[in-house]
């Protein structure tokens, strides 16, 4: 494999870049109109002409949370707060192993310090 597309793949590895989609993913979900049936979909399934996927449901399931509407939402699907409540999760662990975050968690370890080169911790 090429060194520039494994470069690439590693990127999309990390755990910010899956926080990121899935945080993406839920921002789409909360402006989407869970009543609309005529917008463009990526589902397999809806694609070729079965209307009834569970993971669309799923998704709409999660939108209706997001606009307030949580019996709404359990008759969509039952398992939508519980998928929520899941990704939420997943989202924070990701967050937590992120090297962005484990950065500024030393920072706060450190007393807020910047450590120069010559050892001295600024004060």
């Amino acid at each position: 494999m090429p060194e520039k597309i494994k470069n690439i793949f590693l990127k999309i590895q990390r755990p910010e870049t899956e926080a990121l989609l899935w945080i993406a993913g839920l921002v789409y979900l909360y402006f989407i109109n869970p009543y609309d049936t005529q917008h463009y979909t990526f589902c397999a399934f809806k694609l070729v002409g079965i209307e009834d996927c569970p993971g669309c449901g799923l998704g709409n399931s999660i939108s209706r949370i997001f606009h307030g509407e949580l019996l709404s939402s359990f008759k969509t699907h039952p398992l939508g707060i519980f998928a929520l409540a899941v990704i939420v999760y997943r989202i924070i662990k990701l967050i937590s192993m992120s090297r962005i975050y484990q950065s500024i968690i030393k920072g706060v370890r450190d007393g807020g310090r910047i450590k120069t080169s010559t050892g001295n911790n600024g004060g």
